[in-house]
């Protein structure tokens, strides 16, 4: 049912829920698009979801301050959600030109010594992005 939903929104422009269900602390980055950048041209600071803890961004414009983006552009309107990087690995629902990965990926060692999995899924217009 989750891969049959994230095949329907491929970039989102509503809100993005991560959720870290590891032991240790994760650090992504986010890729995103607007009107005026390509599919997956808009990447975030690098930032951290805590062990067993979660993030939640009501849209894309809500990075504009916090973690903000790499070389300080701000997103615009007709923005969405891409992709994120972690562990050198990229996972999103938007596999553009730009953008690569998969919507699960596997990352061994990514927690010390244990292999991190990770989903990427969309549900009514919402991203989702579990660690586990």
């Amino acid at each position: 049912m989750i891969a049959c939903c994230s095949l329907l929104v491929l970039s989102s422009r509503a809100a993005l829920f991560i959720t870290n269900n590891t032991a240790c602390d994760v650090y992504i980055v986010l890729q995103a698009h607007d009107q005026n950048h390509g599919t997956c041209l808009m990447q975030s600071n690098r930032f951290l979801v805590a062990a067993f803890g979660s993030q939640a961004f009501n849209n894309v414009t809500s990075l504009n301050t916090s973690p903000g983006w790499q070389n300080g552009p701000a997103v615009t309107t007709g923005s969405g959600w891409d992709s994120a990087l972690f562990g050198g690995v990229s996972i999103g629902g938007n596999l553009g030109p730009n953008c690569g990965g998969s919507t699960s990926i596997t990352v061994p060692n990514g927690c010390g010594t244990t292999t991190v999995q990770a989903d990427w899924y969309t549900i009514g217009g919402n991203t989702f992005i579990d660690f586990y």
